[in-house]
């Protein structure tokens, strides 16, 4: 076949490679941005072998279901309002003929995909439904999550072969059937076939989604592809089918939104470019503008009456710009008229005067030969732009697929046990793994324990919740000031009066004044954990140590503190421990449960679906749950004595402890007399020197103290206090690691293979039966498996334009001139 090549010295490279191959600007045809290397005027099959087959692995990638994935292909889609020359259009590009008459002719998207062949003129038409129709819906306005009313998304591509023509005549009425079957989705399509179909029977729906797909192939064709879409509506016959121009005009957005779609926007010149539906739309979606060629129609129509001012401002770009410009066309509609007479008389249409004079301009955009070889053109640089973009997007979704399938692999038939016995091998090392450590990478000598580190915070929470709930006593009493005022003191009474009749200090504020008679509060410790939250100390006051005591009182010796009452001040301060004790527990089963749960999960992470796994979970949790309730019975079993029958043999330590809290008692009791002592002689308790006054008063101004055995019994409680806390919180954590930690890396992996019964004499069956998939997860893996056979044929076909020596371009929309908003 002659080409470029023929014309074309071997020394130069090809005028239309070297146009693809540089940087060039995509308005055709506007005078500011004309192409460095001008594309000669010819039909597309002027492009290299090369590009066609580029061409052609576009079109198998959108018939492969590529576009299913979300991974948008180039295309070229015309739109335009209904009777705007669109069939014209299609004619004279696709050189074939198309229904013109109402009813199916505009009513469901037409793709045409057109490639060179050296075998005869073929055309094989599809039904390519992607949409299924739900009549419940049928006349609810189209919403945002369902932006084609009643047609709902398949999440794939069904191809069904229509027929096959090898006769141009053919394809008008075929495509008319064809349209039939789509707007009968409920209908069996092969009732449709020509022949067999009434073409005068009322389809079951006015518009589909889905599109009838012709394949047309033979000598000196274009290699091309496009859309023919529904023309936008702006009203219906009935009411009741108002719906149809939101779910017309959401289709066409659909399509037209996509960024590598070529926008091909038909406006008749029989009317003002202002009421176009469809240039609004493209007008309304960002960068839709820079994608547009606009395609004027009917020329022939145009009043002569009128001027041609309007349509010259549109062709040099001064109203209504559009990123690739505009071209002129004129098609015959009669059907008898052959493709080649149409463009003959096309020639002799644009030959006139009124074109060659008066439009001289721009007679490189009139023809449908020179719109053929400007598509071609725009379509391989959208081609080249986006390949590297489209080729990104298939490895990783490729190696997305190949990542899930790992997680879905096909069950085993064959050793089944040996697999399991392997498996619950790998959970037992990471179980010990959690419970001794792992080695660290950067430094093999050191261990990295994460339940131990987890853990540890718990105790040290559990530290400091015991030390925060220690009894803390209120060492002022209402009876001081009762016994303070009989004291009498005449030169202390004297200086009284004194320092009343002084002049007023600067005052100090009052918590200063009150702190000498109230406990230290415990520097506050943040917890690590949530667990502890809340719990509080208790506050004894020294009347009600004085009711327990004598409540404990049964010597019958006057002024005998009895041990009973330091017994019963012990059990009452450790009351609280059994909710500390259950806190603890609670936070550390939960802890090791969850860690347990993700390494089976991790290591069974493939058998997620399978009754294996639910087995394993179950297992998991009866095994925890009895660890739990023995743990909690002897933790129990535990507390019960110690709020019960307070004991230590730690005498030593005991009277270490308690001689340190006495002296803190003491130091506080007396503060907190001597504080009352000055109130009641009139002192003023927010004097700054208030604190020194208080120094200096000895006890024996204030004389004896009714509350020093309370004293006594509380700084012994105390010190029993912190011995047996400390006894407390060892006892539990050596039982955590007896009765949890031990036996969790001991017996939890031989209690999952016990009770699964996968190693009896029926082990075989069991196993199979506990691996036997749920159909969720098979449907899954089968998905994925065609997804991955699909991406697969379509790394195959782009790996030999990897290696090929065709330039791929990033896509630069900066190129395009700056387009007003004029419409």
């Amino acid at each position: 076949m002659s080409g470029l090549y023929d014309r074309v010295p071997k020394s130069e490279p090809s005028p239309a490679i070297s146009g693809l191959a540089v940087p060039m600007s995509v308005c055709h045809g506007l005078p500011d941005t004309t192409p460095t290397h001008p594309i000669p005027v010819a039909t597309l099959d002027n492009l290299t072998m090369d590009m066609k087959n580029l061409v052609k692995k576009i079109q198998d990638l959108s018939h492969l279901g590529i576009e299913d994935s979300k991974i948008m292909l180039p295309k070229i889609c015309v739109v335009g309002d209904q009777s705007t020359g669109k069939s014209s259009l299609i004619e004279g590009i696709s050189e074939i003929k198309v229904p013109r008459s109402e009813g199916t002719c505009t009513r469901c998207p037409l793709e045409i995909n057109l490639s060179e062949s050296d075998d005869t003129w073929k055309c094989v038409i599809h039904l390519s439904r992607r949409y299924i129709f739900d009549p419940s819906k049928r006349m609810k306005m189209p919403k945002k999550s369902e932006p084609l009313g009643p047609w709902i998304a398949l999440g794939g591509q069904d191809d069904e072969h229509f027929i096959t023509l090898d006769n141009k005549q053919d394809v008008k009425r075929a495509i008319m059937c064809a349209q039939l079957a789509i707007l009968n989705p409920s209908t069996n399509s092969q009732d449709f076939l020509p022949g067999s179909a009434d073409m005068e029977q009322p389809p079951q729906v006015k518009f589909s989604p889905n599109a009838v797909r012709l394949d047309i192939s033979g000598s000196g064709l274009p290699n091309l592809s496009f859309y023919d879409l529904p023309g936008v509506i702006s009203q219906t016959e009935q009411d009741n089918e108002r719906y149809l121009v939101n779910l017309v005009e959401n289709l066409v957005k659909d399509y037209v939104s996509q960024e590598h779609c070529i926008v091909l926007l038909t406006l008749p010149m029989t009317g003002d470019a202002t009421n176009s539906s469809a240039a609004r739309i493209v007008r309304d979606i960002k960068g839709a503008k820079e994608r547009t060629l606009g395609v004027l129609t009917k020329p022939d129509r145009h009043p002569p009456d009128e001027a041609f001012d309007q349509w010259h401002e549109i062709l040099d770009g001064s109203k209504f710009k559009l990123g690739h410009g505009y071209y002129v066309i004129l098609n015959n509609p009669d059907p008898l008229v052959s493709h080649t007479q149409a463009r003959k008389e096309e020639e002799i249409f644009f030959s006139s005067s009124l074109w060659t004079r008066d439009l001289a301009a721009f007679h490189d955009r009139f023809g449908t030969t020179q719109l053929q070889t400007a598509l071609s053109d725009l379509l391989m640089r959208q081609i080249l732009g986006s390949l590297p973009s489209i080729i990104a997007q298939i490895d990783e979704k490729s190696k997305a697929i190949d990542e899930e399938l790992q997680t879905l692999p096909n069950p085993p038939t064959e050793d089944v046990q040996r697999i399991l016995w392997a498996k619950t091998s790998d959970l037992e090392r990471k179980i010990h793994e959690l419970f001794d450590g792992t080695f660290g990478i950067e430094n093999g000598s050191s261990q990295r324990k994460p339940l131990q580190e987890q853990w540890n915070k718990i105790v040290m929470d559990l530290q400091t919740a015991l030390a925060k709930t220690r009894p803390i006593l209120d060492v002022a009493a209402q009876k001081d000031n009762e016994d303070l005022a009989e004291i009498v003191d005449s030169d202390c009474e004297m200086k009284i009066v004194g320092v009343n009749m002084s002049t007023p200090k600067k005052r100090k504020s009052p918590a200063t004044a009150t702190s000498i008679s109230e406990p230290s509060t415990p520097r506050r410790t943040l917890y690590s954990t949530s667990h502890f939250e809340g719990s509080k100390s208790t506050r004894i006051s020294l009347q009600q140590l004085t009711e327990l005591k004598i409540r404990s009182n049964t010597v019958g010796v006057p002024n005998q503190l009895d041990p009973r009452a330091i017994e019963n001040l012990n059990k009452r301060s450790v009351e609280h421990w059994g909710k500390l004790m259950e806190i603890f527990l609670k936070a550390t089963h939960s802890l090791v449960h969850g860690m347990l749960i993700e390494a089976l999960e991790e290591e069974f992470a493939q058998y997620h679906q399978t009754g294996l796994y639910q087995e394993l979970n179950r297992i998991l949790k009866e095994f925890m749950s009895k660890l739990r309730h023995a743990h909690l019975q002897i933790a129990k079993d535990y507390c019960k004595p110690e709020r019960e029958i307070p004991f230590t043999m730690a005498q030593g330590q005991h009277q270490v402890l308690m001689q340190k809290a006495s002296n803190t008692l003491k130091a506080r009791r007396l503060n907190a007399r001597a504080s009352c002592w000055l109130k009641i002689r009139g002192h003023d308790m927010g004097d700054e020197r208030i604190s020194e006054k208080i120094k200096k008063i000895q006890p024996e101004q204030l004389g004896p103290d009714r509350y020093s055995q309370e004293l006594e019994m509380m700084a012994s409680s105390l010190a029993y206090y912190d011995i047996a806390s400390s006894r407390f919180l060892d006892v539990l954590c050596q039982s955590t690691h007896m009765k949890l930690f031990r036996a969790c890396r001991a017996s939890l992996v031989n209690t999952l293979r016990d009770d699964l019964e996968i190693f009896g004499d029926n082990g075989r069956a069991r196993c199979l039966d506990l691996m036997t998939e749920d159909p969720e997860r098979q449907h899954r893996r089968a998905q994925l498996l065609k997804e991955r056979e699909k991406f697969s044929k379509a790394q195959e076909w782009l790996d030999s334009v990897r290696d090929s020596d065709v330039e791929m371009e990033d896509s630069d929309q900066t190129a395009f001139a700056d387009i007003k908003e004029d419409w």
